[in-house]
């Protein structure tokens, strides 16, 4: 129905020759970044030479944008030839270069050929579109499918953002992502300086280097397990495309609950430069350039960096050390660039190379009470993160249209971190044995990981059209993370205040083989079907906890000296080994995909899917070795080790896989000739053994992250998602999601009130475990019930010379919980597992110790641009109702729970400068 409205749109305005059109509606000059107006996105065409009327029909068929003329004396015009893979303004130029006219991009409509400047006495920057043409939405593309395809007639459940669309609304962050995107939650955690990703309520909160999230996410196509880089600090981006429910046929990574693609802007065949600068509240400076450069009309290059620096909204208290405000917790110190490069030789292959390196030099993300209250902090945040990642993409043409592409990456991501768990002690408790003390400092990590995969593909007008791929995936993760946390009585977990986790061998490989068919039945309707098949396998070798009786203090260098093989086999002021990680599993997997969709018109979609996904195991800490030896000599402790690594073989130092199956009805709806299209889907998604991971406390006081699989969960849920342009200048666009997302059946001790979980949940009638409670019924964590955005934008003139663009969005999420217990609040009494009493709550009554209340949050900003010009001007107030809105709960079980908070209100301005 679009196309051919656009069509006969073109047709109409093509024979009535419209003249130049009166001073109105400003033309926009500068490029945007939605793929079907990008200059990155190539288009194939075959077109003889002839008249020009032709061509521009032709032209608007292939890439389906209209094509309005203002020009007179253009029917007896001939264009010559177009033959090959062609950008947007490249095409155009060809076939306008012997006409003397011009074309100009109107933002939202299309392409408006004009008069030239010399040929025209009227203005040529300025132009009104003609009252009978309705206002259109531009066609996005997207290859969430592995082909091109139209976002309209992709049958699958995909939000596309395109470049434009995220330098409009500052979005330059993965939090600020999630606000954009239905059923996307996003936290972040402290002291691994990770980012965690929750959609349609599947995720993972292990944020060590064993976690592995249910989301998968890609940067161009290279599988990305630590969520940092392109996939945190978001600038110079042809699009993001994110994918809800299982994905398990179409990516070589499984993944049960999504997958994020981050597509970064590829070199162009113009000589082009951008630079933009931003200052805003908290001190807030960002700086972001671009560079492109076509050294041949093969081959091109692509520069583009951003630092961005802010202050911490935190305050110290008077007895904290110091630290001014750019220094402290929660502040920003980000930098990045990335070099890319585009080499094509017309129906041979088109190679593209890129290298990123991205620096985080914050203090880290520290949970706090609220932003008025100070923390106590005796241990200075420092962060230093370096990622280094290089990608290709390397595609080869070969007979009948055959596409060979393979991938490749490698990337390595270096960190250390000190990071004040406590943030209560004063000055002086690290060294104080008669003061509560608790820091972790990561000393060194190192994550290196490789990625190979081919893919074979037909071309996309077959009526069958399959693709076959095999995949490979590895990581070898080394990690020291230290542990501080001394009692008041000089003590600690276990007796120990010191733990030293040392994983020096501890990784991952992953290898599949996947295909997908694709089979138009009619004109009408289509069926597809897929499958991957892998193997993933998780090892640990020679990883081991170590506790000290004394703390781990700089003045020691950390050094532990000698190390006993376990407690009892240690001095009194010896550290010794406390648990033993040494395992490896795999697991294979095959799993399946169908579909069927028919489309009735062109502007209406409907599809039926059933997809399954999958989420290999993860390994976590092992065994305990029992028994006095007289060291690693003794016969009798190699006897012990090995049967210690057999028993955590079988089940005690790893969690198995997860498994979903997604039934899906989604329809793809286009309305009001073009202005509007309107895209949902309901779902029914049923999990087996979801992996759950939180802080448990052991029998001995010691705290370790605990991962145990939740034997059945259902989500169920409706999405949907609006554009809409309203106006020739007006565009709304918005989405809402509705979640009920809990468990079906899942027993297991409350891991921050072991003893008294009963409290909140039912007990599991186990007299063998009288700790195990019934969770089933509760509300996955991290799952809104409700949740939906609201975008408007209208641009206006103000003068001949100036245009702005207003926009206003809202966002609103109703409460969820941060805890699979759903404790809500606390009464000040707590009942006993054992006895059945109800005790005195030492920590008293407080209200949300895992919950976050509904919430909305408000944005507004206005943009000044000069028609023809070269700069833009960009002022924008974010959180305007200033809500502090928790991702994520630290400690439920103190007097104050604290809470990782966005930003309160701010402020800025953005100054953007482009040139040819």
């Amino acid at each position: 129905m679009l196309k051919t409205y656009l069509r006969s749109m073109c047709a109409r305005i093509l024979a009535t020759q419209l003249s130049a059109i009166p001073a109105g509606i400003a033309v926009a000059e500068s490029k945007v970044q939605d793929p079907t107006l990008s200059g990155s996105a190539l288009y194939s065409f075959q077109l003889p030479a002839q008249s020009l009327e032709q061509s521009l029909l032709a032209f608007s068929r292939e890439t389906g944008l209209a094509v309005m003329v203002g020009a007179q004396g253009h029917a007896h015009l001939d264009a010559p030839p177009l033959t090959g893979m062609f950008s947007i303004d490249e095409a155009m130029r060809l076939l306008l270069a012997e006409s003397g006219l011009q074309y100009r991009r109107v933002d939202g409509q299309g392409i408006v050929i004009l008069p030239s400047p010399e040929a025209s006495a009227e203005p040529a920057l300025e132009t009104r579109i003609p009252e009978d043409v309705r206002p259109l939405l531009e066609e996005i593309e997207v290859v969430a499918s592995k082909r091109r395809t139209n976002l309209q007639r992709t049958p699958m459940t995909v939000t596309a953002l395109h470049g434009g669309l995220l330098q409009e609304r500052n979005i330059d962050s993965l939090e600020a992502l999630a606000a954009e995107v239905p059923s996307l939650q996003v936290t972040r955690n402290g002291d691994h300086t990770a980012s965690m990703l929750y959609l349609r309520g599947v995720g993972s909160d292990n944020h060590t280097e064993a976690g592995d999230s249910g989301v998968a996410t890609h940067v161009d196509g290279i599988f990305s397990s630590r969520v940092q880089g392109s996939a945190v600090l978001l600038y110079d981006l042809d699009r993001v495309e994110v994918l809800r429910g299982p994905q398990g046929t179409l990516f070589g990574r499984n993944s049960t609950g999504g997958v994020i693609n981050y597509h970064t802007a590829r070199p162009e065949r113009e000589w082009s430069a951008e630079l933009s600068t931003s200052m805003g509240s908290f001190q807030e400076q960002k700086l972001a350039a671009v560079a492109n450069a076509p050294l041949n009309e093969d081959w091109s290059l692509r520069w583009a960096a951003v630092r961005h620096l802010a202050d911490s909204p935190i305050e110290y208290s008077d007895d904290s050390v110091y630290a001014r405000a750019g220094d402290r917790y929660n502040n920003t110190d980000l930098y990045s660039y990335r070099l890319s490069s585009a080499w094509q030789r017309e129906g041979l292959f088109n190679w593209w190379l890129s290298y990123e390196r991205f620096e985080d030099r914050g203090a880290g993300s520290l949970p706090v009470v609220d932003y008025d209250t100070p923390v106590v902090i005796d241990t200075p945040g420092r962060t230093e993160l370096d990622q280094d990642a290089w990608r290709s993409r390397l595609e080869l043409q070969l007979p009948s249209a055959h596409t060979l592409t393979y991938i490749s990456g490698y990337g390595i991501t270096r960190r250390s971190q000190d990071w004040d768990a406590d943030r209560t002690g004063p000055v002086g408790s690290e060294t104080d044995p008669a003061l509560y003390h608790q820091s972790n400092r990561t000393i060194w990590s190192r994550y290196r990981a490789r990625q190979h995969e081919v893919q074979l593909k037909n071309s996309d007008d077959q009526q069958l059209r399959w693709l076959l791929a095999y995949f490979h995936f590895a990581e070898k993760n080394a990690i020291r993370f230290d542990l501080e946390h001394q009692l008041a009585n000089g003590s600690g977990w276990g007796g120990a205040p010191a733990h030293s986790f040392q994983q020096p061998d501890r990784g991952t490989r992953m290898s599949a083989v996947y295909g997908q068919l694709d089979y138009d039945i009619t004109d009408n309707w289509q069926v597809s079907a897929g499958a991957r098949s892998g193997r993933d396998q998780r090892y640990d070798r020679g990883g081991r906890n170590i506790a000290c009786p004394d703390l781990i203090r700089t003045d020691r260098g950390g050094v532990l000296g000698d190390i006993a093989v376990n407690d009892a086999s240690a001095a009194a002021d010896q550290c010794y080994v406390a648990n033993y990680n040494d395992v490896d599993r795999a697991w294979r997997s095959t799993t399946v995909m169908t579909r069927v969709s028919y489309q009735p018109s062109d502007d209406l979609l409907l599809y039926l899917l059933y997809a399954e996904g999958f989420k290999p195991g993860i390994v976590q800490d092992g065994a305990s070795l029992q028994g006095e030896y007289d060291g690693a000599g003794d016969p009798a402790y190699q006897s012990a080790l090995a049967a210690l690594i057999r028993r955590n073989n079988s089940g005690a130092a790893y969690v198995g896989p997860e498994t979903s199956a997604n039934v899906e009805l989604g329809f793809k709806l286009g309305l009001l000739d073009g202005a509007m299209t309107l895209n949902g889907a309901l779902f029914d998604t049923c999990y087996r053994d979801l992996q759950v991971s939180g802080i448990a406390v052991e029998e001995d006081g010691t705290e370790l992250i605990r991962s145990t699989n939740a034997p059945s969960a259902t989500i169920r849920g409706l999405e949907l998602e609006l554009n809409w342009a309203s106006s020739h200048n007006g565009r709304v666009s918005g989405f809402l999601s509705w979640l009920d997302a809990r468990y079906d059946h899942f027993l297991a001790v409350d891991n921050e009130y072991p003893d008294h979980g009963r409290t909140w949940n039912p007990g599991a009638d186990n007299p063998e475990i009288t700790n195990l409670v019934n969770f089933s019924g509760n509300r996955l964590k991290q799952v809104p019930g409700l949740s939906l955005g609201l975008n408007y934008r209208h641009g206006f003139t103000l003068t001949d010379r100036l245009r702005a663009t207003a926009r206003g969005g809202l966002r609103y999420t109703t409460s969820m919980y941060f805890d699979e217990a759903n404790r809500g609040n606390r009464t000040g009494w707590l009942l006993e597992n054992d006895s059945g009493h109800w005790v005195e709550d030492p920590a008293g009554a407080t209200r949300n110790i895992d919950r976050r209340d509904a919430a909305t949050l408000l944005n507004v900003g206005l943009k000044l641009q000069p028609v023809g010009g070269n700069w833009w001007l960009d002022l924008y107030g974010d959180n305007l109702t200033n809500t502090l809105l928790a991702s994520d709960v630290h400690e439920a079980d103190v007097a104050t729970p604290a809470y990782y908070y966005n930003l309160p209100r701010t402020f800025g301005v953005r100054l953007g400068l482009h040139f040819d």
